[in-house]
């Protein structure tokens, strides 16, 4: 066995010594320090520049060399940066879509909001106006719109002659010269409802309702409700007024075009003036209509029993405090020009309205006929018209049959007619008929006077009459039936 480990070593050592540099080096024989010097001399000769070459080509990335002396492909990227760089844009992706989202989570729940929904129905009332309904829009993300077609609940407390409606058309007007606002009077906790007043200016005219509907979460924070308006209620402040009138009974009177049903008559009585025509004919009376709860300025009109406008005498009662009193007309009036609807009746407590009898232009004939009976009448007791001496026959015409100026006449005739000093020449002057009034088809009334002269023992005498008479007609014939 050492034989052969030693045999194997002198071969391993022949080897060695066989090597190029190592026969060099044994030859030479240099000192050592010198041999240690060459040495790296030598080594660094060995680095030949197309081994160096050969190497870099050796180490190319298209192919190495492996274990085996096989040929290796290499990829020109890594699968990692391809997935690295996917990864960033869904994450870039994913970073918008979140943002983007919240956006438009934050957008909706702004506009969820009941004062958002508020700020559109003022805006759409505003621009459209009122009406017996309003059409409200309100939108929840800038691009679509929900229209609401809300009922409008006029509550406005008025009398027969004012129709509510005509409240909301001078709301309308008032908003287009007012700025239209709201603000939040209450909630209702048991149904979650939201009332908010209405404003014109200053003027509180109305309010509206909000009632929740269905509610979502978005973002797991932001949770939204579904408000809807529910009917707007309009009403006026509490402020009436009210209007007497007096009127003869065989009138008719309108207000604001309404004909005043009998109900509102409070008083009816009899005119005195007409006791003695009333045995022969239908006479009116008077009476009075009281019509209160009245907010604005109301229109009345009067006519007679023939259809004709009559004038009425208005009195106000403008201060209700004071109870000052006013008899200018009311298109005059400084409350005329009322500064919201409903401030009419909050300075007037009560307006009278009264006219009389129509007093006309009296006809000429019927006028002839006046001055024949009146002057005859007047004859007859001064034995100047022919017969009077005999007999009422020559003013029976004049008086209805049972006229007690007929007995009166009669009486005159026995007893007193006798003792009229004669006299001659007698005729009238100063002859005035006026104060024509109407009572109806039936009745009228005028004033008569005249100076009757006469000449007595070579002077005039002069006899004033000036006296009322009252005519009804019988058969188709005038009478007098009174004489005032």
């Amino acid at each position: 066995m050492k034989d052969n480990t030693k045999d194997e070593n002198r071969i391993n050592e022949r080897q060695w010594n066989e090597h190029p540099r190592r026969r060099r080096k044994s030859s030479s024989a240099p000192a050592p320090e010198k041999a240690y010097a060459d040495d790296l001399t030598d080594d660094l000769e060995l680095v030949d520049v197309e081994d160096v070459d050969s190497d870099a080509e050796d180490e190319s990335p298209e192919e190495e060399t492996g274990e085996r002396g096989q040929s290796v492909s290499r990829l020109p990227f890594s699968p990692l940066w391809i997935i690295y760089a996917v990864w960033c844009i869904i994450l870039i992706a994913g970073m918008f879509y979140t943002l983007d989202y919240a956006k438009k989570s934050l957008t909706l729940y702004e506009a969820a909001r009941p004062d958002r929904l508020m700020d559109s129905l003022v805006a759409s009332v505003s621009a459209d106006g009122l009406s017996d309904h309003a059409v409200l829009s309100k939108s929840m993300d800038g691009v679509t719109t929900v229209s609401y077609n809300v009922a409008v609940n006029n509550t406005v407390s008025c009398n027969y002659f004012e129709n509510p409606y005509t409240y909301v058309a001078q709301l309308n007007d008032l908003l287009d010269a007012e700025s239209l606002r709201y603000e939040k009077t209450g909630q209702d906790f048991t149904t979650g409802a939201l009332t908010y007043a209405l404003y014109a200016g200053d003027l509180h005219f109305g309010d509206i309702k909000l009632l929740p509907g269905s509610s979502y979460t978005r973002m797991k924070l932001l949770t939204m409700t579904d408000w809807t308006p529910e009917s707007i209620t309009v009403f006026k402040e509490p402020a009436d007024y009210s209007i007497q009138i007096d009127i003869p009974d065989n009138f008719t009177v309108t207000v604001n075009g309404m004909p005043v049903p009998d109900a509102y008559t409070v008083s009816q009585k009899e005119c005195s003036d007409l006791e003695f025509c009333e045995k022969y004919v239908d006479v009116p009376g008077t009476k009075t209509i009281l019509i209160p709860g009245f907010q604005d300025e109301a229109t009345v009109d009067v006519k007679d029993s023939g259809g004709e406008d009559v004038e009425s005498t208005v009195e106000e009662i403008a201060d209700k405090n004071e109870g000052v009193n006013s008899t200018e007309s009311i298109s005059e009036n400084e409350y005329n020009n009322v500064d919201y609807p409903g401030s009419y009746a909050s300075k007037i407590e009560q307006i009278n309205y009264s006219c009389g009898f129509p007093s006309p232009e009296m006809p000429d004939d019927l006028k002839d006929t006046v001055l024949d009976m009146t002057e005859n009448y007047s004859l007859f007791f001064t034995r100047d018209l022919p017969g009077s001496t005999a007999s009422i026959e020559p003013i029976r015409y004049i008086f209805p049959e049972d006229s007690e100026y007929l007995k009166l006449a009669e009486t005159y005739r026995r007893q007193d007619m006798e003792i009229i000093v004669a006299h001659s020449n007698t005729h009238f002057d100063n002859v005035t008929v006026d104060d024509y009034t109407v009572y109806n088809n039936e009745c009228f009334s005028c004033r008569v006077a005249f100076d009757k002269i006469m000449t007595m023992y070579g002077k005039e005498v002069v006899d004033d009459t000036d006296s009322v008479y009252y005519f009804v007609l019988i058969d188709g014939e005038w009478k007098i039936a009174d004489i005032r």
